[in-house]
């Protein structure tokens, strides 16, 4: 495990405990370049590290004071189920064509980020969209399990859309929804011949999780308008590189 990983690793909590998203963008491309971990093993060790830090970064933030019941139940029913048929479909899938969908991804929610807005002003529950958050949690749930994202980064937005304007609102119902969905989603790794490296995992989630304890400090103190933009360009950057690398390969 290299050096800068070490330094590194607590920017994942950060961003999930700021975004309620990027943990997963960030860890995945970590592992591979900072630990040599193939993609695959990548992916699987992400799961875990995310739902571990994400469920860190809920209690910090106190979501169960603030998330919507029936909401957070339809959205995590379609996310278990689309985890599970994500992991099931990413085991399977050659490995290149993981990395091409990951640096797609990346640079499409680049783009959809610069142009999110968000407001700063709790607004009063709307009616639950359940239909529409149990299809949209079940595409996302797909997503985490096919490329160890928690999906977040596009969850808030998601979220925004079906209400919930307020982004620390957001955001705590996405760290719920990501620890959930990424838990299923490595238990349906288990058994698949991938290998797991407990001490790297545990290394990681432990220095990404006192991370997510500073992000959510950070989340009500610092403009997120700024915070926003810069993550929009760190994930164009991975974005381009691991298609540069998929490309050279």
């Amino acid at each position: 495990m290299s050096l800068w990983l070490w330094f590194a690793a607590p920017f994942i909590g950060v961003l999930l405990g700021l975004f309620g998203a990027g943990g997963g963008m960030l860890t995945v491309p970590l592992l591979m370049y900072g630990a040599d971990f193939p993609l695959k093993q990548a992916i699987v060790a992400s799961l875990w590290i995310v739902a571990a830090v994400s469920l860190t970064a809920a209690i910090q933030q106190r979501a169960w004071q603030v998330v919507r019941p029936k909401l957070l139940l339809f959205f995590s029913a379609g996310g278990l189920l689309g985890g599970v048929a994500g992991a099931w479909l990413g085991a399977w899938i050659p490995a290149l064509l993981q990395q091409i969908m990951f640096g797609g991804l990346l640079l499409a929610v680049a783009i959809w980020t610069i142009q999110t807005r968000v407001t700063a002003q709790l607004e009063p529950n709307t009616p639950c969209h359940c239909g529409l958050a149990l299809l949209a949690g079940s595409a996302l749930g797909v997503l985490t399990g096919l490329l160890g994202v928690g999906g977040g980064f596009l969850m808030v937005p998601v979220l925004i859309a079906l209400g919930i304007s307020h982004l620390p609102t957001a955001v705590a119902h996405s760290l719920v929804l990501i620890a959930t969905n990424a838990t299923a989603s490595g238990l349906t790794y288990l058994g698949r011949g991938v290998s797991l490296e407990p001490k790297v995992i545990l290394i990681v989630g432990g220095l990404a999780a006192v991370g997510s304890i500073a992000g959510s400090r950070l989340l009500k103190r610092l403009a997120v308008e700024h915070l926003r933009k810069g993550f929009s360009a760190g994930l164009a950057l991975l974005g381009g590189g691991m298609l540069l690398h998929a490309a050279l390969a």
